[in-house]
């Protein structure tokens, strides 16, 4: 939907045109309406309409000087006159100026669409053209190996948009190859004390050893994890042969231990986000269970299903970590330490493999958390071999330093809220959620018919409108509720609900619990309503 702002000093002429045409039939929507130019341009400062639909004599600023102040600021918006038949020649001064085109008043509704329809088609020609020119430049820049080392980063961490997923797969066709049997390794280069070799040797001969793997570049993912699109069928044996040939050469002035993650396989460009999780889970894998410095991501799940479930306590041990304080972290932790050892009391072999196993299926359930996925990914702290001699006590601490850690990494996410498409509204939404603001008064702000907006609103921001907005409010309660200070119904009503009666029915129905029942999952003491 192009943007239109009309600008035209009668009131009951801005109201007719704003109802004289289905604006939606050609592809437009009234983003607001201004009295005269200088209020329009400060309209457009908050909000860029795509066209300006705008009468010619307006008082302070007329529409010519508006038009001429729009070509220096705004190249590209289009520009179209409503002018009577006195006001021709304006018009036609206006148009060598560079206006895209006028409308005689009183204005014809047909003449109105058809004038609006060529506008929409102009402006869709035009962003064609740039998509085209941006896919070129793109294309061009496309055959550097570092550009293209660059696009498989956000491959693996599912950051590449269609069009540079398109782009890559005309890239491997370019190249004679066809992307339909692949895994992707990960290496994990543990850094050893006080390390003299620099990291760009360590990612020479690691390049080295996997040009006869892949047609693809090695994907530094950081100084101590590489990744490798495997698109060459390769034995285990031979895999080991060449990690060996790497540990050999990369081992002058460098003790890094090598272990590598081997994702199951697929066959589909948009299958690559999976296949980096399946390498990081076998990577994890490999770390904690011991044994081979290769895993593969089929010999994992095998011995993953082997670690006997803990009854609810990962689930628990994940809000806490999301919502929860330090105290309720390492209790949950502690509960599920505690559950372990329980369970083999006298053998220590038997409770170390059961906790390192926790360990692996906890990192896996967090890989599957949206909202912690990336913070865990990115995170260098599991990659870190734990000592098999180390007492489970100390690996327990260490566990619980990284939770703590990423606890903090999600609350300062959680901040900074992701935008659409719809960012003004979700950004008015999120100032105002605690008012009583409802469909209608925000279709109404956005000069949008109620039924119009909500389909808008799903179709830009991928949920309806009280969907999210309860989302917002249940989020914002979550946090209020950590603050023991605060009463049941200070929270309701914080988090824009009036009735604590009703506010504990909807946090119920939203999470499953009441909001006492909430805290007390998290050991945050609670005030009576």
């Amino acid at each position: 939907m192009y943007k239109v702002l009309i600008v035209e000093d009668e009131w009951l002429v801005r109201e007719g045109l704003k109802h004289t045409i289905d604006w939606e039939d050609v592809g437009c929507r009234i983003m607001g309406e201004a009295s005269d130019g200088e209020t329009a341009l400060r309209l457009m400062e908050e909000e860029t309409p795509d066209i300006v639909l705008t009468d010619i004599r307006m008082p302070e600023m007329d529409g010519i000087q508006l038009a001429t102040e729009i070509a220096s600021r705004y190249p590209g918006m289009k520009v179209v006159f409503l002018t009577g038949f006195d006001e021709f020649a304006y018009a036609q001064q206006a148009i060598k100026l560079g206006a895209a085109d006028y409308v005689l008043k009183p204005t014809n509704p047909d003449e109105l669409t058809q004038l609006m329809g060529r506008m929409a088609a102009k402006l869709d020609e035009e962003r064609q053209q740039r998509t085209e020119r941006e896919r070129m430049e793109h294309k061009l820049a496309f055959g550097q190996p570092l550009i293209v080392e660059k696009m498989l980063y956000d491959l693996m961490l599912d950051h590449a948009g269609a069009m540079e997923q398109e782009l890559f797969l005309e890239y491997a066709a370019e190249q004679g190859e066809v992307l339909d049997a692949f895994r992707v390794a990960l290496l994990y280069a543990e850094p050893s004390p006080g390390e003299s070799a620099p990291p760009g040797e360590l990612y020479r001969s690691i390049a080295a050893w996997s040009s006869g793997l892949s047609s693809y570049p090695l994907v530094r993912m950081n100084d101590a994890k590489y990744a490798l699109l495997l698109d060459r069928e390769a034995e285990r044996g031979e895999l080991h042969r060449l990690l060996n040939v790497v540990r050999l050469s990369a081992s002058q002035g460098s003790q890094r231990q090598l272990v590598l993650g081997v994702s199951g396989r697929h066959n589909r460009l948009d299958q690559v986000p999976a296949a980096f999780q399946q390498a990081t889970h076998a990577l994890v894998t490999s770390f904690f269970w011991g044994g081979e410095r290769i895993a593969w991501f089929e010999d994992t799940e095998r011995l993953a299903a082997e670690v006997p479930a803990l009854p609810g306590l990962l689930e628990e041990l994940i809000e806490a970590v999301k919502w929860g304080t330090e105290a309720s972290i390492r209790a949950k932790s502690q509960a599920c330490f505690t559950w372990i050892v329980q369970q083999h009391p006298t053998n220590e072999l038997e409770a170390r493999k059961a906790f390192f196993g926790w360990v692996v299926s906890l990192y896996t359930m967090l890989l599957h958390e949206d909202e912690l996925r990336l913070i865990v990914q990115d995170s260098a702290l599991l990659l870190t071999s734990l000592d098999r001699t180390v007492r489970l006590e100390d690996g327990l601490e260490r566990l619980n330093g990284m939770l703590l850690s990423w606890s903090v990494r999600y609350q300062e996410q959680t901040k900074l809220q992701s935008r659409s498409g719809f960012e003004e509204i979700e950004d008015y939404i999120g100032r105002h959620y605690a008012e009583d603001i409802t469909l209608q008064s925000i279709a109404e702000r956005c000069n949008m018919s109620e039924s119009y907006f909500s389909r808008l609103f799903k179709k830009q921001v991928g949920t309806s409108f009280v969907d999210y907005l309860t989302a917002l409010r249940m989020r914002r309660a979550k946090e209020l509720l950590t603050n023991p200070r605060l009463k049941i119904y200070e929270v309701g009503l914080q988090a824009g609900y009036q009735d604590s009666r009703y506010f504990s029915q909807i946090f119920r129905k939203y999470t499953g619990e009441t909001p006492t029942e909430f805290r007390k999952r998290l050991g945050i003491p609670n005030v009576p309503i």
